[in-house]
């Protein structure tokens, strides 16, 4: 009887290893095909644009969890200003004692909170962002590679981007397709869309240990948006394309209320995106086009250039790292970071 179950087991272990084969071989025929596809390229390289106006409402409760009164300095990130966005902060409550900028331009406001013990405090903020969503219709022979002064300061090895990583520079070189560094943007994308296994998990893993390696030898990106961005942009960083990763908003709706409940979120998994679209995509550098917008979450394909009004930024991050955490948003030095609720009223 033993034996029977042992044969028995054997066989479905081996029926499951050859389905899980056949399957993964039919995904990279399909994805194969679409990979073969030429890039559709244009006479002339264009862009068109959809712009659109939010008035956000922004709250965020901090709360003093020690037996003494706290005052506190908290760090509230502003939306960033930057080629198609156009963001202005039209109050705060409390009023900042000042604006300060990081090394990597991101703009924060600065305010002192002072809490008694278990007090709870509101702060509250208006900005106005004027969003232009892009489509670039290339032409694929204008692309360039970038200068060696870029290259060199964007592309470099980072906490979360392990540019000397071995295992994931072969990767890199294995995947890449195209001659051009728009080619090979598409193609690490596409590679990237077809590899990723989302799941929320609410604190940052970086690429060595987002890339994991299945026992049928092949790779998968364990993690969410965050680690999706991460990867993209170490290999894309090996690949001496200029990349970064820029963190802020993603609605579905362009009027939309979210929120966040941090007591709970990290128990919430998948069901945490059904009220709160925190989130983080990449960017790549692509003369003479600048810096291009890279989405594979928005919709059930690759973005390249493609960047809808539906994204608000809130920080860039080519040295600094504004999105490690889903609180990223509001920073407190020693109070806790409660709840945050921002409603997203569009106009124009």
């Amino acid at each position: 009887m033993d034996k029977v179950v042992v044969v028995v087991g054997l066989i479905v272990i081996v029926v499951g290893a050859l389905l899980y084969y056949a399957l993964t071989e039919i995904e990279k025929v399909v994805y194969s095909k679409q990979e073969e596809e030429e890039l559709p390229s244009y006479t002339k390289s264009s862009i068109v644009f959809y712009n659109i106006t939010y008035t956000i409402k922004a709250k965020y409760l901090v709360v003093n969890r020690y037996k003494i009164t706290m005052k506190d300095y908290v760090y509230i990130a502003l939306p960033r200003n930057t080629t198609y966005q156009y963001s202005r902060l039209v109050s705060m409550n409390p009023k900042p004692i000042k604006i300060d900028k990081d090394d990597d331009g991101n703009v924060f406001a600065v305010v002192i909170v002072e809490a008694k013990p278990g007090e709870k405090i509101w702060i509250e903020a208006v900005y106005s962002v004027r969003v232009s969503g892009y489509k670039i219709f290339f032409n694929v022979n204008e692309s360039l590679w970038p200068e060696y002064p870029v290259v060199r300061k964007l592309t470099s090895k980072t906490n979360f981007w392990n540019t000397e990583n071995e295992e994931i520079i072969n990767l890199a070189y294995r995947i890449k397709k195209g001659d051009t560094p728009l080619e090979v943007a598409l193609s690490v994308a596409k590679w990237v869309r077809r590899h990723m296994s989302y799941q929320v998990i609410g604190y940052r893993l970086g690429s060595d240990r987002a890339l994991v390696r299945t026992f049928m030898g092949d790779y998968i990106i364990q993690g969410d948006c965050t680690e999706i961005a991460d990867v993209y942009v170490t290999l894309m960083r090996i690949l001496g394309v200029p990349a970064r990763t820029v963190f802020g908003i993603l609605l579905t709706e362009h009027k939309s209320k979210l929120w966040i409940n941090m007591t709970t979120a990290h128990r919430e998994g998948i069901e945490l995106i059904k009220h709160w679209g925190g989130h983080m995509w990449s960017q790549v550098y692509l003369p003479p086009w600048g810096w291009v917008d890279v989405e594979m979450l928005e919709e059930l394909r690759v973005k390249l250039g493609e960047y809808s009004n539906y994204h608000i930024i809130f920080g860039i991050e080519e040295t600094k790292y504004y999105g490690t955490s889903l609180g990223g948003f509001c920073i407190p030095s020693y109070l806790y970071l409660e709840y945050i609720e921002m409603k997203f009223e569009p106009s124009g």
